[in-house]
């Protein structure tokens, strides 16, 4: 690129020839020449040797040579704009050459257009090699288009589609090609050649995956009899670090895809009641809970006509209207995905979920569920009012600290609302630092000036954390500082509001802990609805329990419906716990009967939640492995079915742990839901049976009339 700026004063302004050694030592290379194709060098310092790998007097004496060296996709644009140079202008330029070595070299040229003695234009000015510049300039903005591309959804060819080019143009090769396992090779080539040279040298780097095996490989050709530079060995090491990553970020963004598809099948499944319709609204499935919920009659269902569904169903609704309306706008855009909630007359209240059904990429139909959240909204409603009451509370009180500062942030002023909240008294709080009500440890170090350095460039700063009262007693406050300043715009103080928000704190956090708590029974009852067996409910179930309740160990007992004795199920352990630290306790813990264990003893004795804030003296090798490992409390669960104990769920903390009303309610929610789950797999157990026995006995019945003659007479079941 070139630009123009002002020229030296006048040609004799110029460096002198005095300056040669010095800017031999640096590299540069001084000139005198007349600009464009047709120019002559008149002059050029010995350094130009080692930039250009050619001799001064050889560039002197050869007009051609110059042109020659320029890079062909450089020169046109060099020679054209050197023609449109005027006197007593600065230009400067980049721009490559190839030397006669087969290297590529950047130049920086930066020159003054002016009169010679002769009254010819000349350029006066030096030549710098930026080479190492220029490369790490094209490499990284390769690397950056590399990561922009695999942002969205490109494909590994699309996303590595200009890194051949990049690396051409970041060295001296001719060619780079990039060879990837199930990819045809990516070649880019300098704009002089034509094909890969056979018998040129050529430097390359393995692409490896993350198994650590070869997936391919980048290289680097060039001209016959070019030695690569040295500086340039890297290259294709960094081209192969792109394209694993590449590789590899394409590998995990196609696993998500994967894990999201079965985790909305998951999710669909968990739903109450299902209702799946065709292409042409003809109703091709449903479950019965669909029918419960909706009270819909066995042959409305059998007929499957959905307009005949809708007819039906419609007028439990507070709004038929647009209850129709939204139906039709979905089948009108079969593509459409929809979440909404219905509203029924007799207050109940729906989410409906609305998807297409996809086979082969076409939409095929429309999944319909419904969720009776009836339950749900009205406690939503009852935490909403609770927390507008708590606002409406908070807004009355008018207790607040109001305090005037000095500019360099002293107290100059305390009121009887100061007094109380802060417990200063006026004598011993004037003069003191604003520092003085903030905690200095982190996160809180340096807060007052903060404070009073936003007040200042903002004319107001706002605050809201833990402050301190005299002896160090901590409370929550919000704090407003505002500038004070003066007509003429001059600091002349600071006035300080500071509100004792604690108890509005306090509840907040309690709202956010029963916020969580409700997430997590909405967790806990979606993994039991959509689980196929114990098992499965426990993997998801367990690690929201523990990172709810905060606890770091859990264990479940199941009893075995063929023994009829209690079984170790299942162990969850912390990802920050170290499961080599509670080894020893899970190896005394299995090799024991449970009845014989006294937490598992006492929930089945008791049928109810045991919590042990404080774990007893040890008394078993159990609870001695439990003390080295760090356990100090622990809780235990019943699981039952009706008035049977099937199981017990048991947890252990590492850190005191006392009563919680909010972890007691979600682990019994889980051993309530667990039940639900072995009562459906024992269901599902003793239907395959009768169904077993059935095909049995017709089997029998079919050879004993087959031993009795075979009249033909069928054996009616």
């Amino acid at each position: 690129m070139t630009r123009t700026e002002s020229a030296y004063e006048d040609w004799a302004s110029r460096p002198s020839s005095g300056a040669a050694a010095f800017e031999h030592r640096l590299g540069i290379a001084v000139y005198v020449a007349e600009p464009g194709p047709d120019g002559e060098w008149l002059h050029v310092s010995p350094a130009i040797e080692e930039i250009l790998g050619v001799l001064p007097e050889d560039l002197i004496a050869d007009r051609v040579l110059w042109l020659s060296l320029l890079h062909p996709d450089d020169r046109e644009r060099l020679m054209t704009s050197e023609t449109e140079l005027e006197v007593d202008t600065r230009a400067r330029s980049d721009y490559r050459v190839i030397r006669r070595d087969g290297r590529v070299v950047w130049l920086l040229d930066d020159a003054v257009v002016a009169r010679s003695d002769d009254g010819r234009a000349v350029m006066d000015g030096y030549l710098v090699d930026v080479t190492t510049q220029r490369r790490a300039e094209r490499m990284l903005a390769a690397q950056a288009a590399v990561v922009e591309r695999l942002t969205g959804s490109a494909t590994l060819a699309e996303v590595i589609a200009d890194l051949p080019t990049a690396g051409v143009a970041a060295t001296s090769a001719v060619a780079c090609s990039i060879e990837l396992d199930g990819l045809e090779p990516r070649v880019a080539l300098r704009t002089d050649v034509e094909a890969v040279p056979a018998d040129g040298a050529r430097t390359d780097a393995e692409v490896r995956g993350e198994d650590g095996s070869v997936r391919g490989r980048v290289v680097l050709t060039y001209a016959p009899g070019v030695e690569p530079p040295a500086p340039e060995l890297e290259v294709p090491t960094w081209a192969a670090g792109l394209v694993a990553l590449a590789q590899s970020r394409i590998a995990e963004r196609e696993r998500a895809v994967t894990s999201l598809a079965l985790l909305t099948a998951t999710l669909e499944s968990t739903v109450d009641g299902i209702l799946v319709v065709d292409h042409d609204q003809r109703i091709v499935g449903h479950n019965s809970r669909f029918a419960a919920l909706w009270a819909v009659p066995d042959d409305i269902l059998a007929a499957g006509d959905d307009s005949s569904l809708l007819d039906y169903v419609v007028e439990q609704l507070e709004d038929p209207a647009a209850f129709i309306e939204g139906v039709h706008r979905l089948y009108d855009h079969p593509e459409a995905t929809s979440v909404d909630e219905l509203r029924f007359a007799d207050g109940r209240v729906f989410e409906r979920y609305s998807q297409p059904q996809w086979v082969g990429g076409v939409p095929v139909g429309r999944v319909w569920s419904f969720r009776d959240v009836t339950e749900k909204r009205t406690l939503q409603a009852d935490l909403r009012e609770r927390e507008a009451s708590l606002e409406r509370l908070v807004d009355q009180v008018s207790d607040y600290s109001i305090v005037n500062l000095d500019p360099e942030g002293r107290v100059v002023s305390w009121n009887q609302g100061a007094a109380r909240i802060k417990q200063y008294a006026e004598a011993e709080i004037l003069g003191r630092d604003l520092s003085v009500f903030f905690p200095e440890e982190a996160p809180y170090t340096g807060r007052a000036a903060a404070l009073l350095k936003r007040a200042v460039a903002d004319g107001r700063a706002r605050d809201e954390g833990w402050c301190l009262r005299r002896g160090g007693e901590r409370f929550w406050a919000t704090t407003v500082l505002t500038a004070l300043r003066d007509e003429a715009g001059a600091l002349r103080g600071f006035g300080l509001v500071m509100q004792d928000t604690t108890e509005r704190h306090a509840q907040q956090q309690a709202l956010e802990r029963r916020a969580r708590t409700l997430a997590v029974l909405g967790t806990i009852a979606a993994v039991a609805n959509s689980a196929t067996s114990v098992g499965d409910a426990l993997d998801a179930a367990l690690v929201a329990v523990c990172d709810h309740g905060r606890w770091d160990v859990a264990h479940v007992y199941l009893l075995d419906d063929m023994t009829g004795e209690l079984r170790h199920h299942v162990w969850h352990v912390d990802v920050e716990l170290d499961r080599a630290v509670v080894a020893d306790f899970i190896a005394e813990t299995t090799a024991e009967v449970p009845e014989r264990l006294a937490l598992p003893a006492e929930v089945l004795a008791k049928r109810r939640t045991v919590w042990l804030p404080e774990l007893p003296a040890p008394r078993s090798s159990r609870d001695l492995a439990g003390r080295d490992a760090g356990l100090v409390s622990a809780s235990g669960v019943p699981i039952l079915v009706g008035e049977e104990s099937a199981g017990v769920l048991e947890f252990f903390s590492t850190a005191p742990h006392p009563f919680d009303t909010d972890a007691e309610l979600v682990m019994r929610h889980l051993g309530a839901q667990l039940a639900r789950v072995v009562e459906r797999e024992r269901a599902e157990r003793h239907s395959e049976a009768l169904a077993r026995e059935l095909i049995r006995l017709e089997e029998h019945l079919l050879a004993q009339g087959a031993h009795s003659g075979n009249t033909g007479d069928r054996p009616h079941v």
